[in-house]
């Protein structure tokens, strides 16, 4: 499948039969719509025709509508949703029981684990070369299994009442976790630590890009199809516009997704600080196809978890269908967790 990411000023995106066309002066590229599975916009300069976007909903092609940067402004789906409305009206009634304290604390304990796995696996490619960094890294890893191990005995009734909890040991394993990688990383690129919004340095824009362009609207997705509203979340607070739900099933998906590809790339030299060099407009438009290509690639990788084997698109799917029948109590949830 093709996701289709749409950058350059004076772009037309429009239909011819069963295929979108996209047409930029001269030059013109058919593509079967049969063969997309979603197409990102990330410039006003670009014109959609409508006969294009009714393609889009009847093969049920997602279009985001994205800032340069890749942050999401608006996303066309299908009126039509899989799920049932139970779902959501227990998703509401979860936030004052135990039910949403359970996700909220399988939320971290994911993202937890994710990080001192990733960490492990990359003290691991590199114990030979550079056994000091190994050794430092694989510490690392240790003491973020250790912030987990310490939220095991975390029991309340409402997840109001252990959120700051939550999110504290959240704060503590990222802050080791970005100072390991800061050690990973050329100083080239100048990595101050993780930053988000209105980051400029090289790493921090590919990272917000590779969650925001790319996790993000695949979240989206499947929170909307497990029949989940995608802002009344656990972890993540109430706020107008939040879309909370998607950014606490992202959490488990963050370091075995952008991350892990964004290391490898780099570690390979195959994305080098000068290519990299954020401007008035952020990143290099050249860096942003390439890049989206890398993190399609991850996302249709087959890994395994638990005793089951498939594709990481699949598993994040699978895991908004599982939260879905968890809040209907038809079943457990276990937080995505890959090993090392």
């Amino acid at each position: 499948m093709t996701k289709l990411i749409l950058d350059g000023f004076g772009t037309f995106l429009g239909r011819k039969r069963e295929r979108f066309l996209v047409r930029k002066g001269d030059r013109k590229e058919e593509v079967p719509a049969d063969e997309v599975e979603s197409i990102i916009l990330t410039s006003s300069g670009i014109s959609v025709s409508a006969s294009a976007l009714r393609l889009a909903i009847r093969k049920n092609v997602q279009v985001v509508f994205a800032h340069y940067g890749g942050w999401p402004y608006a996303i066309l789906m299908p009126t039509a949703l899989s799920g049932s409305i139970r779902a959501r009206r227990e998703q509401f009634a979860a936030y004052r029981d135990r039910r949403g304290v359970g996700l909220a604390k399988a939320f971290v304990v994911g993202k937890l684990r994710n990080q001192a796995n990733l960490l492990k696996l990359l003290a691991k490619n590199r114990r030979q070369g550079q056994p000091e960094l190994a050794d430092g890294l694989y510490g690392a890893g240790r003491r973020i299994d250790g912030i987990c191990e310490g939220l095991k005995a975390l029991e309340a009734n409402r997840i109001d009442d252990c959120r700051l909890r939550l999110m504290g040991e959240e704060a503590e394993g990222a802050r080791v976790y970005w100072e390991a990688i800061k050690a990973i990383l050329p100083e080239g690129f100048g990595f101050p630590g993780r930053e988000t919004r209105g980051a400029k340095d090289p790493v921090n824009s590919m990272l917000n890009f590779g969650y925001q362009a790319i996790l993000f609207p695949e979240a989206w997705k499947a929170v909307a199809y497990a029949g989940l509203d995608p802002y009344a979340g656990f972890l993540h607070a109430d706020r107008p516009g939040k879309p909370s739900m998607v950014l606490d099933l992202m959490e488990e998906f963050r370091q075995q997704v952008v991350d892990r590809t964004l290391w490898a790339l780099i570690a390979r030299s195959a994305i080098r600080p000068e290519d990299a060099k954020v401007g008035p407009e952020g990143l290099p438009k050249e860096l942003l196809g390439p890049l989206a290509s890398k993190l399609e690639e991850r996302l249709a990788s087959r890994v395994a978890f638990g005793d089951r084997q498939g594709e990481l698109r699949g598993f994040l799917h699978s895991q908004a269908r599982a939260m879905a029948k968890y809040l209907l109590e038809e079943g457990d949830y276990e937080p995505f967790i890959l090993g090392w």
